[in-house]
């Protein structure tokens, strides 16, 4: 990979080599997985020192573009949630945004999804569902266990979409809403809830199956509305 001296401007050095790796990935249509220029080509071609680079690699890294694993030359990243999962973790954390505002616009993307997912997801995704909702009623009485199967028959939904952007989006907001809510999971109606949430998810995956677009639509807004509900009387 040839790559030419740029003209440095005022900013920190580690600003100018990221910009410079991110010039080089969209001039050159860099795919995920591409090489981008080393830690020693960036160091002789812009001179600057190994640190700057490394600072650069990281900086590039924590927003989700590149891959630096111990010891690989490092990469174009796959698309990925981290640099959204840590925005939305802070904003919750700071109280910026809060848990029914990020629960009212997974409803919004979730409602659309399920009806894609009715209409392009392949059997083999009908099946993993499955498998999701026997592992949501195996784990009733386990508090961890039972939000981490919830999540995932939600993000084999997304799956099934064939959109990536929901699963990037539904990855995103899972983590800091789960950190809202799992507190009121324990309010004395614990087994209650549960098992609404297990009809709700039993009633989705039916309408999935039969391919009945508007049918999951509307069994997805009940669950929503349901889980709405249940968090502003958790507050």
């Amino acid at each position: 990979m040839s790559i030419s001296k740029p003209i440095i401007e005022k900013s920190t050095l580690s600003e100018q080599v990221r910009n410079y790796i991110l010039n080089v990935i969209t001039t050159e249509q860099l795919e995920p997985g591409s090489k981008v220029p080393s830690e020693k080509q960036l160091t002789e071609t812009l001179g600057v020192s190994r640190g700057v680079v490394r600072e650069a690699f990281q900086a590039l890294s924590i927003l989700g573009i590149l891959d630096i694993s111990s010891g690989k030359h490092p990469r174009v990243q796959s698309l990925n949630s981290a640099a959204l999962e840590t925005i939305f973790n802070y904003s919750v954390v700071t109280q910026q945004i809060s848990a029914d505002q990020i629960l009212s616009l997974r409803s919004t993307l979730e409602v659309h999804c399920v009806a894609l997912a009715s209409q392009n997801g392949t059997e083999e995704d009908f099946s993993r569902l499955r498998v999701e909702m026997d592992k949501i009623r195996e784990v009733f009485g386990d508090h961890q266990s039972f939000i981490y199967h919830d999540a995932r028959f939600h993000m084999i939904l997304a799956e099934a979409s064939g959109n990536p952007l929901y699963s990037l989006l539904l990855q995103a907001l899972r983590v800091p809403l789960e950190k809202s809510i799992s507190a009121g999971l324990h309010a004395h109606d614990i087994n209650d809830r549960r098992q609404q949430i297990i009809d709700a998810h039993q009633a989705i995956l039916e309408k999935v199956c039969q391919r009945d677009a508007e049918g999951a639509t509307q069994a997805m807004q009940k669950h929503f509305i349901s889980a709405i509900n249940a968090l502003i009387i958790e507050e």
